[in-house]
């Protein structure tokens, strides 16, 4: 079972948006980045795709939902500032019912599930933090994360 966690793509500077951050979009560099993950993961066998209420995450889905013909589904777990390990477990439930999940989240978030992984038991082949855009490649065995492969992001930024 594979685990798919997506931090997402490239949204402009916090700082320079003055509205309310969960509704801060992506940028044109973003989009492109969000149509090439698509383009990785079409054929990825994605049961479901979940996401951060943020608006940025959701837009990283999109292209996504769009090729496979799935629907983005909102689970607050994964929104800015929560914790990993009820953000794997969540994870965990659903590949232990044999769902492969696309999941995409936050900078802060993506490595606390990482962490969490690591600490229980995972190896992981690259870096514990990736860029806007990068992406996890999550091997699930015996119900726990085994194996965690870091993919950069699509632009090549690290």
């Amino acid at each position: 079972m594979l685990i798919h966690l997506i931090r997402h793509a490239h949204a402009g500077s916090r700082s320079a948006w003055d509205k309310a951050d969960h509704k801060r979009p992506l940028s044109p560099r973003g989009e492109d980045q969000a149509k090439a993950v698509a383009g990785a993961l079409a054929d990825a066998g994605i049961d479901e795709l979940w996401t951060s209420p943020s608006l940025r995450c959701r837009q990283t889905l999109i292209p996504l939902a769009e090729a496979t013909g799935l629907e983005v589904r909102v689970v607050d777990v994964f929104d800015e500032g929560n914790d990993g390990p009820p953000a794997l477990d969540a994870l965990l439930a659903a590949a232990a019912e044999g769902r492969t999940v696309a999941v995409c989240s936050h900078g802060d978030v993506i490595p606390a599930v990482v962490a969490t992984a690591t600490r229980r038991g995972a190896d992981i082949d690259g870096p514990r933090a990736i860029s806007k855009g990068g992406r996890y490649v999550c091997t699930v065995t015996d119900g726990q994360v085994s194996h965690i492969h870091a993919v950069a992001a699509p632009d090549g930024t690290a």
